[in-house]
């Protein structure tokens, strides 16, 4: 995907090209949502479901311009929500099996396909019954192409990389297990799943235990339902994302409460104030050491913990306070003026796999800061070329993030 990452690197001049007016009139519909005549359960009916509550909801709400805008659990690139949630669930007492959709915008898993003797299984590469569930995450590209044009394909599995990691958060507060699935053929599964070129799978994950009962294939494909009101795509960015697989690394051991997963927001103001030793010393071991496969460059913008420069390792490598240099790095995000570092997310490869590994990484690191009560955020908008060069290196650059009080 080297030709990808530098058709949608950004530059001053291709920065300048994006400038102006946004008509959010003309914004597509941001949650898909399947017929009224659908048997559902709201959430908060069945406790078996809390769950999956915690995997997907909104946590605030409020109106802007006499439009609802929603805030969930998951942070997403200029508020867009490229990404749904299905889930098949199958040999859950007092839940019916079947394939459900997680409409996070009326606050019901709405039942699909009941199942029996079928199932995904075979779709997925299981050929027994799979008593649980399993997750099927979907791409929806033109809710982020309408407004970040090409650069979207990023934003996309940034955003995917956060859903995985909000999964594997609420699997781990009710100390489930998750197993990444990729051995199978992803535009088969598409193709059940009823998306028809409009959406893509980007992430299958399982929770629950394969059985030896024998399974069918579902004898035909889930109902479309469009996932927009309309689309207007350019076409680059959905056919990128339609040939990439699916996500296929372990992702990150998750630490968190349920009071963590549903009260983490995006900070933009930090306090000019230092953060706690053992704080300080808890990120930067985790950007370190926990990240692999990917590098994290720790830039320490103060010098009241450690001395202010560039680390990579926990080792520095270029002394001095950038704060200045990576607001403009950042397309002039003075937000992070009071920030005590910002880590930039690297790796050797750039492909659609590790895009959702970083934006699970950084959800992670969200999740930790709140548990220890500081402030965290995700960028996604930088100048590619020029980070690289401050950095001293040719990696590329998946993801950006910002600590503080």
């Amino acid at each position: 995907m080297h030709e990808v990452y530098e058709k949608t690197s950004l530059t001053p001049k291709r920065v300048a090209s994006f400038g102006g007016y946004i008509d959010w009139i003309t914004q597509p519909s941001v949650f898909k949502h399947y017929p009224d005549f659908l048997f559902s359960y709201t959430f908060g009916e069945k406790e078996q479901l809390q769950m999956l509550e915690l995997s997907r909801c909104i946590t605030s709400s409020e109106i802007i311009g006499a439009k609802p805008y929603n805030k969930l659990n998951t942070p997403s690139a200029g508020n867009l929500h490229p990404i749904e949630l299905y889930v098949q669930i199958r040999s859950v007492k007092g839940i019916i099996s079947g394939i459900y959709h997680v409409d996070v915008g009326t606050n019901r898993f709405v039942l699909i396909q009941e199942i029996q003797e079928d199932g995904i299984e075979t779709a997925v590469g299981v050929f027994h019954k799979f008593e649980g569930m399993i997750f099927v995450l979907s791409c929806v590209p033109y809710r982020s192409e309408w407004k970040y044009g090409e650069r979207a394909v990023r934003y996309c599995y940034l955003d995917a990389g956060h859903q995985i990691a909000a999964i594997e958060a609420a699997a781990a507060i009710n100390n489930q297990e998750t197993t990444i699935m990729s051995d199978f053929d992803v535009a088969a599964l598409n193709a059940l799943m009823g998306f028809k070129g409009e959406e893509f799978t980007c992430a299958v994950i399982a929770i629950g235990e394969k059985t030896q009962k024998s399974v069918k294939s579902l004898s035909k494909s889930l109902i479309h339902v469009a996932p927009t009101d309309y689309s207007d795509s350019k076409g680059f960015v959905p056919n990128v994302i339609a040939e990439e697989d699916v996500l296929k690394s372990k992702v990150y051991p998750i630490l968190a409460t349920k009071e963590a997963v549903l009260q983490r927001r995006s900070a933009r103001k930090f306090e000019d104030l230092p953060m706690a030793q053992d704080d300080f010393e808890h990120l930067m071991h985790m950007f370190s050491r926990s990240a692999y496969p990917l590098t994290c460059y720790c830039v320490v913008l103060r010098d009241d913990v450690k001395e202010a420069g560039v680390y990579v390792n926990g080792k520095m490598i270029k002394s001095g306070v950038f704060t200045e240099m990576l607001i403009g790095l950042l397309i002039d995000q003075h937000f992070i003026k009071n920030a005590q570092m910002v880590t930039v997310i690297t790796a050797k490869h750039f492909s659609s796999d590790k895009l959702m590994l970083a934006g699970a990484f950084a959800h992670k690191l969200y999740l930790e800061a709140e548990l220890r009560g500081l402030g965290f955020t995700g960028i996604g908008a930088f100048y590619d070329e020029k980070m690289q060069e401050f950095l001293q290196m040719k990696d590329y650059i998946l993801y950006v993030c910002a600590v503080g009080k």
